[in-house]
């Protein structure tokens, strides 16, 4: 068989006749806090039905409660897609999403070979030659989980990617055409796979249509864009297109990704998982098609004890952070529902009634903190602890401080802005440099560290146009003892970037800048030992708190907020009244307030005519 057909070719697959139908489109904003189900379909149906094909009530009541849910396309689509009608009776403002894989397909032989999808995809590829092989001659991925033995990277003669746009066809055939869903979401939708190989299993790019691992990777990633793109036209602006694998970048086509094992993925921190650009969910919030469609998604500690003070501390932690931004929270262990039901779990902070403060397992008490009143913040408060910088607001002049970059650029004391008196510090980057640490600031006094110790960097900020930053705790020499990152706009923002070094030495504050042009503002900046802030949102019914360190923080607020009244977790969420909380270390924490959204004046309807 030959490895590339002699003209564009994309292969054919088979029509089904369907009744299309309008998708229905939800009258508002979902609420907060957004729930996501990560759930999954087996070929027999379950959970979904019986044996019997009968549907089991209960457990689409359960799913019905979730604000946005994935489930396989297969075998709803093709054999059951009343029920998907089933569960917009019970919930017509969710979202139902198909799930697909891209870099993987099982083997597949029904005996409807022209109806059943994994059978379709299945032969597809094989018709085709779109298998990926290992250097071993056997499909790639099989023997250390890659899940990558399609090749999205395969090429015809004419340079088209002809696996790639015969997978779109087949998508738009099998799932987006019968119009039941809401969107797609697409599984094992890496920009790269090398990352994949190991000693015992690398891929064969030559039999792959490629001379070195590099132009491979490139081809893999040209296959990934066609795509994306091949599909988005398929499905329309309307349609929701979501992604999962590392850092997604399909931001001209998709409307968002998934974060798995959340705070795990990206680096393994809560900053790299919130602020990598790409990769991070506010990063991506900010640059994926409206309406964003981002899932942070956590996993138990131990499954089964999904009710566990830890698994609590997770569901919280990521339910939390998920409502600082556009997305979804969700809490299971992948998509092994016949193991771990995670379905079935429900939590305090899902739903609850605000008439008692009390927490619901019912659909209509989830939503509870309705909508938010502004972005989410970093609140901030004052520390005491010693600081090392002596020139912190540039009043006078830009002394202590060290502007670095390869291209002209330049720092001066600019009197015409200021978050804090009457002049802040302006760096200007000219070029795009080769990477980001190639043009920076950084301070002349250092602050000693200590592995296992905190310490932060306090300042006001603003940029030109949107920017991530990221800031470093630098190491004695180069390098660096610890780092974070913010995410800069035009307006000026107060941040608090916490360091935890992984070694000793004297550190000076460092700001990379050559990641973007433009200019960047800086005021009232700090480096101490210790921290004091927390990041918060404010929504019409509560507040959402999130302490993303490994240290308890007590939390000034500026009035009384009650806690929920908790039926899965009453020792966190014991109904308390105060002004003052304990956020524990890696946690979250979910408040009742009162609607600071102001009414409309009273009028008197008597003395209007």
């Amino acid at each position: 068989m030959t490895l590339f057909h002699p003209a564009p070719r994309v292969w054919a697959v088979t029509l089904l006749a369907v009744a299309a139908a309008a998708l229905p489109t939800p009258a508002r904003s979902q609420d907060y806090p957004r729930l996501g189900l990560y759930g999954q379909v087996r070929s027999n149906g379950y959970p979904l039905w019986d044996s019997s094909g009968n549907f089991d009530a209960t457990t689409l009541d359960q799913i019905a409660r979730y604000d946005e849910v994935i489930l396989d396309a297969s075998p709803i689509t093709e054999y059951r897609p009343d029920a998907i009608a089933a569960l917009r009776q019970r919930n017509p403002a969710m979202h139902l999403l198909a799930y697909v894989m891209a870099g993987y397909v099982w083997p597949s032989a029904a005996t409807d070979s022209t109806v059943n999808y994994p059978t379709r995809y299945w032969r597809m590829i094989r018709n085709m030659d779109g298998f990926l092989y290992n250097k071993r001659g056997a499909q790639y991925g099989l023997t250390n989980n890659a899940y990558a033995n399609v090749n999205l990277a395969r090429r015809n003669g004419s340079g088209t990617y002809v696996v790639a746009e015969s997978l779109a066809v087949l998508w738009n055939d099998a799932v987006v055409s019968h119009r039941l869903w809401d969107g797609v979401f697409v599984d094992a939708y890496c920009n790269s796979i090398l990352w994949s190989q190991t000693a015992a299993e690398s891929i064969d790019y030559v039999r792959a249509g490629y001379p070195t691992p590099a132009a491979f990777d490139a081809g893999w990633r040209a296959g990934t864009d066609t795509l994306a793109s091949r599909l988005r036209g398929f499905s329309g602006a309307a349609s929701i297109l979501v992604g999962n694998c590392a850092q997604g970048t399909k931001y001209a086509w998709f409307n968002g990704w998934m974060r798995e094992d959340f705070p795990h993925q990206n680096g393994g921190t809560w900053d790299e998982n919130m602020f990598r650009n790409p990769g991070g969910y506010f990063t991506d919030d900010r640059l994926f098609l409206a309406p964003q469609h981002n899932y942070l998604s956590s996993v138990p500690s131990d499954p089964t004890q999904p009710y566990s003070a830890d698994n609590m501390r997770r569901v919280r932690f990521g339910l939390g952070s998920a409502a600082l931004g556009l997305g979804y929270g969700v809490f299971g262990l992948g998509r092994e529902v016949a193991t771990y039901p995670c379905f079935q779990w429900w939590y305090d902070e899902y739903a609850v009634d605000r008439a008692t403060g009390r927490a619901s397992t019912l659909r209509r008490d989830a939503g509870w903190l309705g909508q938010p009143l502004a972005p989410c913040s970093q609140v901030i408060w004052v520390s005491n602890a010693p600081d090392a910088i002596s020139n912190n607001g540039f009043e006078t002049d830009v002394s202590g401080w060290i502007f670095t970059s390869t291209y002209p650029g330049t720092f001066t004391r600019d009197p015409s802005t200021a978050a804090v008196g009457a002049a802040s510090g302006k760096a200007t980057v000219t070029h795009v440099e080769a990477v980001p640490w190639a043009a920076g600031l950084a301070s002349t006094a250092t602050l000693f560290m200590s592995p296992g110790r905190y310490y932060s960097a306090t300042f006001w900020a603003k940029a030109s146009a949107p920017r991530t930053v990221t800031v470093v705790a630098g190491a004695p020499g180069g390098g660096e003892l610890a780092h974070g990152q913010v995410n800069m706009t035009t307006s000026w923002q107060h941040f608090q970037v916490v360091f935890y070094p992984t070694a000793a030495g004297a550190s000076p504050l460092q700001f990379q800048l050559g990641g973007d042009v433009g200019d960047v503002w800086f005021d009232d900046l700090h480096l101490q030992s210790g921290f004091s802030s927390i990041y918060r949102r404010d929504f019409q019914h509560g507040v959402v708190l999130v302490n993303p360190t490994s240290v308890e923080l007590l939390v000034p607020l500026e009035r009384s907020f009650n806690k929920i009244r908790g039926l899965a977790d009453p020792a966190t969420n014991d109904g308390s009244v105060g002004r003052e909380f304990t956020v524990p270390a890696n946690d979250a924490l979910f408040l009742l307030g009162t609607d600071q959204v102001r009414p409309a004046a009273v009028l008197d309807l008597h003395r209007i005519r």
